[in-house]
């Protein structure tokens, strides 16, 4: 009994740190092509279920990892920022599913779209295709929010990365951390615009291949899918 229960520990332990370890691999490869979204999303759906997603990690995965972990930190130690950090009285796990929802709502709906007009059911492989590049997309806006979270912690001993930069203002001298922290803050801007210039490609690619109308139409489509991410983005990252 107490053998198995090391062996399933053992394990356990095993899968997460793969799976730490897929997540800057999945992200570089996203951020390299931003066709991959879909692409990875097609090749992956064509395997068998328990095939899929070895080499990278999963859009699920990856979104739990790049954005609910922090939303939920955010929500119990940033103060109430936005939407999400006002919601009491829900267990973790309650937080990190509601949070994945809410973080991946415009995946959903943009995959629904795409269903109807396909003429399609929600319970098939196309759903789950669309459904997971959509979800992969959202990588380009939850990476450099990740990156400077992260880095405000650690730097900064604050899960609040507004109260940090106001910490910053008022600081006669600066040393090595806020150096550090204002190299990252460069970073997040750099990684952002890029982020930002990946997501149009991809949501454009994915629309192309779903979406056989005249290509203005597939632009305008883009680009309104585009601003709806992006504003919805700003409350719920």
């Amino acid at each position: 009994m107490f053998e198995k229960l090391i062996d399933s520990f053992e394990k356990l332990c095993l899968q997460i740190i793969i799976e730490i370890l897929l997540v800057p691999v999945t992200i570089f490869k996203l951020f390299q092509d931003p066709r991959r979204c879909y692409d990875l999303s097609v090749h992956e759906m064509e395997k068998e279920e328990t095939e899929r997603f070895q080499d990278y990690l999963s859009p699920i995965k990856l979104s739990v990892y790049t954005s609910v972990i922090i939303s939920v930190l955010l929500m119990d130690y940033g103060g109430e920022h936005n939407i999400i950090s006002k919601i009491k009285g829900l267990s973790m796990v309650e937080k990190a599913l509601f949070i994945f929802l809410m973080n991946n709502i415009t995946a959903v709906i943009f995959s629904v779209a795409l269903l109807w007009y396909k003429k399609e059911k929600v319970n098939t492989v196309t759903f789950r295709t669309l459904l997971f590049s959509f979800i992969y997309t959202t990588v380009y806006t939850s990476t450099p929010f990740f990156i400077l979270i992260i880095s405000a912690m650690f730097l900064g001993q604050t899960m609040n990365v507004k109260a940090y930069v106001d910490h910053l203002g008022m600081v006669n001298e600066y040393g090595t951390r806020e150096y550090l922290f204002l190299l990252v803050c460069l970073v997040f801007i750099i990684v952002g615009t890029i982020g930002i210039v990946k997501l149009f490609k991809a949501l454009h690619y994915i629309l192309k291949n779903n979406f056989t109308y005249h290509p203005y139409i597939v632009w305008f489509f883009t680009l309104l899918f585009f601003i709806i991410q992006l504003y919805y983005t700003q409350g719920f990252i």
